[in-house]
């Protein structure tokens, strides 16, 4: 599990990234918000899976028509992704001595 770590954050964000990409945003299904769950009829994150599925799709309008936040967050996750891609690799090559690196933050 150690030599997994490191990556665990990336493969989660990719893995959500990549689902939300090939989810059909036109449909309706179950909610995960848990205020919808609780019977609150606000949810913050309502909407959010579908923008970031019209954003794959290149459909901005429609995405930020469905959370304001979509667009936004597809930005960050993959500059996240980006971030800990090239600190692996760097820490990668500065460490090419044949040693494990158990060093890595993450950070």
């Amino acid at each position: 599990m150690n030599s997994f770590k490191p990556h665990l954050e990336w493969v989660v964000f990719t893995t959500g990234l990549l689902l939300l990409a090939l989810m059909d945003p036109a449909t309706t299904g179950t909610s995960f918000c848990l205020f919808d769950l609780a019977g609150v009829s606000f949810c913050p994150g309502e909407g959010l899976g579908h923008s970031v599925a019209y954003t794959f799709r290149g459909d901005l309008s429609s995405a930020f028509q469905a959370h304001l936040a979509g667009p936004v967050a597809v930005f960050i996750l993959t500059f996240r992704i980006l971030h800990i891609w090239k600190k692996l690799i760097t820490n990668k090559r500065t460490h090419s001595d044949g040693k494990i690196n158990r060093s890595f933050t993450g950070n």
